[in-house]
């Protein structure tokens, strides 16, 4: 077999790698490849896409550097070299580099994504919401699905419904507006062996089926699980019909999901022994003025206490009020016209530390998955740099992390596990996530449950996470989706 022929052959095997998201397979592949046939434009177009999903975007660049001289017309050369040069931060370079691409063709997505992103961080949001909006457009013109690879191993087809895209500055991609961070955007990396997932949003969905483009699935996950913004749409009923239709069974139907807006839980929840619920009440600003809410907001509530909007997630949209001018502040500073208030509880126990606790529920099973810790009251976990250098400095708390999620009723104490418990029978959804924390007389302090949390780990790779935890979540994961195909 000559050096061509073998080129060739890890070419293609690089390409199969791609089609099974194993990029470091595909890396390898490409590397061997290039080493045969160096100046082969097809294989370092590929190699840097590739470099790009690892984010080793330095190394993307030279080798789309390195196309763009061979063939200076390589539409691709020059889209990865723009989306490189923007994480990079080279954002001049990486306009003028998507220019390029865009000039060889102007509906090229991929090059109007990337130049929505240099346009953002060049301090031009209108051009930069123009272009993605543009890319977003082609894009699912051609297919508003997103489908994972397919795999020999893979025994059933799960549709994952998702609610419809919301565009706004934070310019995610067309692949990240489907595969979000909550449980169903996690589980495509995370059980592609077993199963195959579509993605597809809640009005597509109907014209997709009629056109053949979702296969009929086994399972359908419904991911528009945001129960206050269901029900400002009004669309709820809609929804309903829309999954019902495709007869398959269904994980978090939506007549499930509007049980557990934050106001409907705490009503759910009311009265279980070894609970204590923070009450949450909905407000309006509606026909009322500033001073008669405050007075009103003060009748039913002592300071401190959480203002919080609708429909936000993930900490979002909250601020803790401690007297009444700063309750004031909170209302002038845009929040809208209808908002919650929830009782604040400092649950620190004399330490100098809030905690959060995160279990997930698969079917009845509950498994402990994260202990989170922070210094300020609305614990956020460890994505970004800030976040990761805390636990880098506390070591100390991840060891407690995995001892909590190993033995939870010998760190927490029975009774609060078994308040779980009863948390999870109230609670009529299929898969989901419980927040809370454990006073120091084993009282579970209730923060909020819902199906909108990840469940699988976010942290940042150089801060470790309870891997035991995340592989017993994994498998329930697995035997509950086909547990619910096998009752069909």
């Amino acid at each position: 077999m000559s050096d061509f022929e073998k080129a060739k052959q890890f070419f293609l095997e690089g390409l199969q790698a791609i089609e099974a998201n194993n990029f470091l397979a595909a890396e390898n592949q490409f590397v061997q490849s290039l080493a045969l046939v160096p100046d082969r434009v097809s294989t370092l177009n590929n190699l840097a896409a590739v470099k790009i999903r690892l984010e080793k975007f330095a190394e993307a660049e030279a080798l789309a550097r390195r196309a763009a001289v061979l063939e200076e017309n390589s539409q691709e050369a020059w889209t990865s070299l723009g989306f490189a040069l923007t994480q990079l931060a080279r954002h001049a370079e990486a306009l003028a580099a998507c220019d390029r691409a865009l000039k060889l063709n102007p509906r090229r997505p991929e090059a109007l994504y990337a130049k929505s992103l240099a346009l953002k961080e060049l301090n031009r949001p209108e051009e930069a919401k123009t272009s993605y909006l543009q890319s977003l457009e082609m894009r699912m013109a051609s297919s508003p699905l997103f489908s994972a690879p397919r795999l020999a191993t893979q025994k059933a087809e799960i549709l994952i419904v998702n609610g419809n895209p919301v565009v706004d500055i934070s310019l995610k991609s067309f692949e990240n507006l489907h595969v979000g961070q909550n449980f169903p955007g996690q589980i495509v990396r995370r059980l592609h062996e077993h199963f195959h997932f579509t993605y597809a949003f809640r009005d597509d969905v109907a014209r997709c089926r009629a056109d053949g483009q979702i296969p009929p699935p086994d399972l359908i996950i419904n991911n528009d699980t945001n129960a206050e913004a269901l029900a400002s749409q009004g669309n709820h009923a809609e929804l309903c019909d829309l999954i019902d239709g495709i007869g398959a069974p269904v994980v978090n139907h939506p007549a499930k999901i509007m049980q557990t807006a934050r106001d409907a839980a705490a009503k759910l929840l009311d009265q279980i022994p070894g609970i204590k619920m923070p009450r949450t009440e909905r407000f309006s600003t509606a026909g009322i003025s500033r001073e008669d809410l405050v007075r009103e907001i003060e009748a039913r509530f002592d300071y401190p206490l959480i203002t919080r909007t609708l429909t936000a997630q993930e900490g979002k949209g909250m601020t803790k009020v401690d007297n009444r001018e700063s309750l004031d502040r909170a209302l002038s500073s845009g929040l809208p016209e209808n908002f919650f208030v929830t009782a604040f509880f400092d649950s620190r126990n004399g330490s100098e530390l809030f905690r959060k606790v995160r279990a997930a529920v698969v079917g009845e099973e509950i498994i402990f998955i994260r202990v989170d810790y922070d210094t300020n009251w609305n614990v956020h976990g460890r994505k970004t740099p800030p976040r990761a250098a805390f636990y880098l400095k506390n070591p100390a708390l991840l060891a407690l992390e995995k001892q909590i999620c190993a033995a939870p009723e010998k760190e927490l104490g029975v009774a609060a596990v078994q308040a779980l418990r009863a948390i999870r029978e109230r609670i009529p959804l299929d898969v989901f996530g419980i927040d809370f924390d454990v006073n120091a007389d084993g009282t579970l302090v209730f923060y909020e449950a819902n199906a909108t949390m990840n469940l699988f780990s976010t942290a940042r790779a150089e801060i470790d996470h309870p891997q035991d935890a995340e592989n017993r979540l994994k498998s329930a994961m697995r035997n509950y989706f086909n547990s619910r195909m096998a009752r069909r």
